[in-house]
């Protein structure tokens, strides 16, 4: 932007995501809702930086307007790396979790009370806190375009089943070197439009930051964790 000379311009990062008013749709809002921060009847960005696993201390996630959203905090003391989004009143929500499992990356998003009514902890805990499962984020390999799928939780501990036919989120990116997601809910690509992740074209405190745009009646921190859960799956690749 700017008209400034950016090098990823000239690699050809440049491939672009459709705007926000022709990809988005809009959901209905959900009957109970799961997070303490909740889905919103509007349009929601969020500022998320990049490589938010890589940080220690806090990170706070604000709005368009700069209204602090969430925050995300780093958390270094076992051996996996996770991330914590706590509400602004330090009420943690959700828990960003990496597991080396199978061939393809997985990274999981944890909640801290049940996803869906008679639903029992998983294993994991944070703090002493019994974690429940909500999201797992998965990299397909054989896909030829840059791409994660979402499945959520239908269990105590498991997910709907992770294949192209039965994703619940598919987030695909425009180009190899693009930093850039479109993700959308349900596994028919180009329909139900309700997240775009891409750079921000202002870089606020000199960061790196990504506007994650949030559709109507989509859960934000979900999307949030998805940014994560990219950055981290990315450096895992690159490494």
């Amino acid at each position: 932007g700017g008209g400034r000379f950016r090098l990823s311009d000239a690699m050809g990062c440049g491939a672009s995501l459709p705007t926000a008013a022709e990809f988005l749709s809009e959901f209905p809002l959900p009957a109970a809702q799961y997070g303490d921060l909740a889905t919103t009847d509007k349009v929601v960005v969020l500022k998320v930086k990049q490589k938010l696993f890589s940080i220690r201390g806090d990170f706070i996630v604000k709005d368009a307007e700069g209204t602090p959203f969430c925050k995300v905090i780093g958390i270094f003391a076992s051996m996996r790396q996770r991330c914590v989004i706590k509400d602004m009143n330090d009420q943690p929500v959700a828990c960003v979790l990496e597991k080396v499992m199978s061939m393809s990356p997985a990274m999981f998003i944890y909640g801290f009370k049940p996803y869906f009514e008679g639903q029992q902890p998983t294993g994991e805990t944070q703090n002493e806190l019994p974690l429940y499962a909500w999201a797992k984020v998965w990299k397909p390999i054989k896909s030829l375009t840059p791409m994660l799928c979402i499945q959520m939780a239908n269990g105590n501990d498991s997910y709907t089943e992770a294949s192209f036919e039965t994703t619940d989120f598919k987030a695909k990116a425009p180009s190899m070197l693009a930093p850039r997601l479109s993700v959308c809910k349900g596994a028919e690509f180009g329909t139900n439009g309700c997240c775009l992740i891409d750079r921000a074209t202002l870089q606020f405190e000199g960061m790196n930051v990504y506007d994650v745009t949030v559709a109507k009646g989509i859960d934000p921190i979900l999307m949030v964790g998805l940014t994560l859960c990219k950055d981290k799956i990315e450096e895992k690749q690159s490494s």
